[in-house]
């Protein structure tokens, strides 16, 4: 069968047909131009000015220093525990060391 006009590749943020024209090809995901923003404030990215995290979620420069910044790495930064709290959380069944969240441990040592 032959292809006719168009394309079958589709924008992951919109799940539209991406035409060559307008095609952005990012850690191996196809964007429109258009549809290629930062998360937190909806500013278009260009390839070289954009941070990823392993979700896919797309930040610009600015953006992303802030939220690593904020906490200092970047688990906390982005909502996540960090490695070693998973890894007590694991451990002890949902609770980190003495029965105390890792919210409370970060209190606590900053005290």
């Amino acid at each position: 069968m032959v292809k006719k006009f168009g394309s079958t590749e589709k924008c992951i943020v919109c799940t539209k047909t991406v035409y060559p024209l307008e095609k952005l090809a990012a850690d191996e995901k196809i964007y429109h131009k258009s549809c290629f923003k930062c998360t937190e404030c909806n500013s278009i990215l260009s390839l070289g000015k954009y941070a990823s995290k392993d979700n896919g979620t797309l930040f610009c420069k600015v953006c992303f220093k802030k939220l690593f910044f904020s906490k200092g790495n970047y688990s906390e930064g982005f909502g996540q525990l960090k490695p070693q709290h998973e890894f007590e959380k694991k451990k002890n069944g949902g609770e980190t060391k003495e029965g105390i969240t890792p919210s409370e441990v970060e209190v606590a040592a900053s005290s």
